[in-house]
């Protein structure tokens, strides 16, 4: 992993060599515009906390100043409050992508109208490959049915949900009457009551949602695959 502050200690030819041997990106604060560090070989991303959001296309301007995006495999971004039309447009110029991970406060400001009429995020519905995706914080059940339309290709997936929500997730995610979530295999629950798997292994039971399953609960997180 390279933090991007860069050693101004070390030879020009060392710093090339330096940054050509990096594959994990870490940004910690604000990128400089027509910043000169390239990081050719990056595929994996992290956008820290100390992030400053530029206004209008600023940041993702300087970002590619800095490292081929068609290349990212990997993308967490650690901003509790990172505008989910960031996130889109990010989406838009990583094709490869095929593990994500934000935070489900992205989402609050999510609406029908912005699914609708989102040009950019019609492009990634058809597009995006992302097959594992983590957001931290709670999800609701429409938040979840908009992830799960977004991401179709979803193989794994791990949220955080109200409790008094569990059963409508799971029987949506699991449903047999819909072709939504047809790739996923592996659910993560976390930070929910030990309760719950009891709870679970009763609603699967009963509405017959799988045949063939696991699970378990581990530090406060349920682990379900089947």
């Amino acid at each position: 992993m390279y933090y991007t502050e860069i050693d101004e200690k070390l030879g020009l030819h060392h710093q090339r060599e330096n940054l050509k041997s990096v594959k994990h990106l870490h940004i910690a604060r604000k990128i400089e515009p027509n910043c000169r560090n390239y990081f050719s070989n990056v595929n994996q991303l992290t956008i820290g906390y100390a992030v400053e959001m530029l206004d209008g296309d600023s940041f993702i301007t300087n970002l590619k100043c800095m490292i081929p995006l068609k290349q990212l495999t990997k993308l967490v971004i650690n901003i509790h409050c990172f505008p989910f039309e960031e996130i889109i447009k990010l989406l838009c110029l990583t094709p490869n992508l095929h593990t994500l991970r934000f935070c489900a406060y992205s989402l609050q400001e999510i609406d029908s109208y912005f699914t609708n009429n989102n040009i950019l995020l019609q492009d990634i519905l058809k597009k995006n490959k992302i097959e594992n995706l983590v957001l931290t914080g709670k999800c609701s059940l429409n938040q979840i049915r908009f992830i799960v339309c977004v991401f179709s290709k979803l193989k794994y997936l791990k949220i955080g949900i109200d409790s008094t929500e569990i059963s409508s997730i799971i029987q949506y995610l699991l449903s047999k009457t819909h072709d939504q979530a047809q790739h996923l295999f592996y659910l993560c629950i976390s930070n929910i009551r030990e309760v719950c798997l009891k709870e679970t292994k009763d609603l699967i039971k009963l509405e017959n949602l799988l045949d063939n399953y696991s699970i378990e609960f581990i530090n406060e997180d349920l682990y379900l695959w089947w």
